[in-house]
């Protein structure tokens, strides 16, 4: 225990001596209790998870709906097939949710199931791997900055992005403890790392980036100690046998062009990197100021402290984590590729583990100071908004905030439902697909045209959508623009205007058509703007 000082400050009352010294003490035992039982912790960190996770949605958007249908493709071959002619991805994620089919009738529970359990994972790894050098409270900080932040949104999306993270701690985990220990049960931190890095790459190709900080921590401990750990280095370089799996899917994404808007650029990397401390910012700027204040009173805050810290091999490991999302960026500069921050979720890992890491540095790995961390950063994950928001929707379970100037009371079906209905996004027209009744969905439209969609939107991304409709369960229609054009002069069109891979009503523009805004209406899907569109035949055909 750390000592608590009998002399109280001059000038200070009493109550607030006798008040700080049962903050203090209080400190001391939940510290102890941590050091004495860190697998409850787990239990915390389970129960917070579920907490975490309250949020839900019932509604599969257009990604997931890839995941959803490969899935439940006629066969495992076609379901193999279909993951590097149709999304791009190794198969992992989807084997999983096939399983989860078998056992669970397809839903959009079910089809997050696999998501759920890597992230979790990955919090009960970040968990671990913080605990093994500072202690059980600082690694309960790394789970809640994990729970806490933007990217737990992906535990609950049919994804492959929560897997990655999910192996990620696995072979972390694994490798520290490899690192760690040269006796007999050796072999199944080495497992670890062999099941984690297979699994890493096994969920999508840019794992291949974060997994290459394994072999820059291997580097660092090499010239340390001077001498290969040649099983090691075997457990490391096997899983590299999937980027055979990699080759046609470079092939398919090297294809694609994306809109100038939507390509990476230097400012996704400051875009990326804010987006991701934003959110652990306040709680750590509140566990330092907490801590400031400790260390300046009557009451010392060294005392018995953690003395374990992490190795130069591992502090490499989580700083080339941290480089993930500009290595990646740079690249998709390079090729013109789009980038999402999720593409960079290995760095949240780093995160995690470097921020409790600073504390402990900062506080002279003080006990007192984790469990004052652990504290403050529970409330990234039990905000008192989120609690507010979980009552509001029990008292109003049918009151939804959709602050549309222009809405519209009529469901967007019913609007003139003589014309055909042209999505211009191939967001909405697959989700349409899945959620509309098949009336509707009889005069629903997709049109197709490269030349017009590189020509207005410098993008192909749905140029596939014919190719898609014989794959997936697609009731509405899938059309070439001039031979729809040559058949309708009269129909409706939901799109944005300012999308930037949407072209279809740049086209219609240009093709001199009448377009009339018939208003903003409710929906689920990405676009609101529905359009009257009234086209001369003789003005479409022939023109670019």
């Amino acid at each position: 225990m750390e000592p608590v000082s009998n002399s109280p400050r001059a000038g200070r009352s009493p109550t607030a001596v006798s008040a700080e010294r049962s903050f203090l003490r209080l400190g001391d035992c939940i510290a102890q209790f941590a050091d004495c039982n860190p697998w409850t912790l787990l239990t915390v960190l389970l129960i917070l998870c579920i907490v975490a996770l309250h949020r839900h949605e019932s509604r599969l958007w257009f990604d997931e709906l890839f995941t959803y249908y490969i899935a439940q493709a006629p066969t495992f071959k076609d379901m193999l097939l279909w993951t590097h002619q149709i999304d791009l991805n190794p198969p992992l994620y989807y084997i999983a949710v096939r399983i989860v089919f078998h056992f669970i009738h397809p839903s959009a529970l079910a089809v997050r199931l696999p998501a759920v359990i890597g992230y979790f994972v990955s919090v009960l790894c970040v968990f671990q791997f913080t605990r093994f050098r500072l202690s059980p409270l600082y690694g309960l900080t790394a789970g809640l900055i994990l729970l806490g932040s933007d990217y737990v949104l992906y535990a609950y999306e049919a994804r492959p992005y929560a897997f990655i993270l999910g192996f990620l701690g696995i072979a972390a985990v694994g490798w520290q403890k490899a690192i760690s220990n040269d006796g007999k049960g050796r072999w199944f931190a080495l497992l670890g790392v062999l099941v984690g890095g297979f699994g890493m790459l096994l969920s999508h190709v840019l794992a291949l980036v974060a997994f290459g900080a394994f072999y820059a921590a291997e580097f660092v401990r090499l010239i340390n100690r001077r001498k290969v750990d040649l099983p090691l280095w075997i457990c490391l370089l096997l899983p590299m046998s999937c980027c055979a799996l990699y080759l046609p899917l470079f092939a398919q994404h090297s294809a694609g062009v994306y809109p100038p808007q939507l390509q990476a650029s230097a400012e996704a990397v400051f875009a990326n990197y804010s987006g991701m401390w934003i959110g652990v910012a306040p709680f750590l700027a509140a566990a330092v100021i907490f801590i400031f204040f400790l260390r300046n009173s009557r009451v010392p805050l060294k005392g018995e402290p953690y003395t374990s810290h992490f190795t130069w091999p591992e502090l490499t490991f989580l700083l080339c984590l941290l480089m993930v999302p500009l290595a990646i960026i740079v690249e998709f500069m390079r090729s013109h590729s789009q980038y999402f921050p999720r593409y960079g979720i290995p760095a949240i890992f780093a995160v995690a583990v470097l921020v409790p890491t600073f504390v402990s540095m900062w506080a002279a790995n003080s006990r007192r100071a984790a469990a004052l961390c652990a504290t403050v950063f529970l409330f990234a994950v039990v905000r008192p908004s989120s609690i507010t928001r979980v009552i509001q929707a029990k008292i109003e379970p049918n009151h939804t905030a959709f602050p549309l100037d222009r809405e519209s009371p009529v469901d967007i079906s019913q609007i003139q439902p003589q014309l055909p209905f042209v999505d211009a996004d191939g967001l909405t027209f697959l989700e349409m697909n899945h959620y509309e009744n098949s009336e509707f969905l009889s005069r629903v439209y997709y049109l197709l045209d490269a030349k017009a969609a590189y020509r207005y939107a410098h993008a192909n991304g749905f140029n596939g959508m014919a190719f898609l409709k014989t794959k997936f369960p697609i009731p509405a229609n899938v059309e070439p623009y001039d031979a729809f054009i040559q058949r309708h002069n009269k129909f409706l069109v939901l799109g944005e205007y300012d999308t930037p891979d949407d072209w279809l009503l740049s086209k219609l523009l240009a093709d001199h058509a009448a377009i009339r805004f018939l208003g903003q209406f409710k929906s689920e899907y990405k676009d609101h703007d529905l359009y009257e569109v009234t086209v001369m035949r003789t003005s479409t055909a022939n023109k670019p």
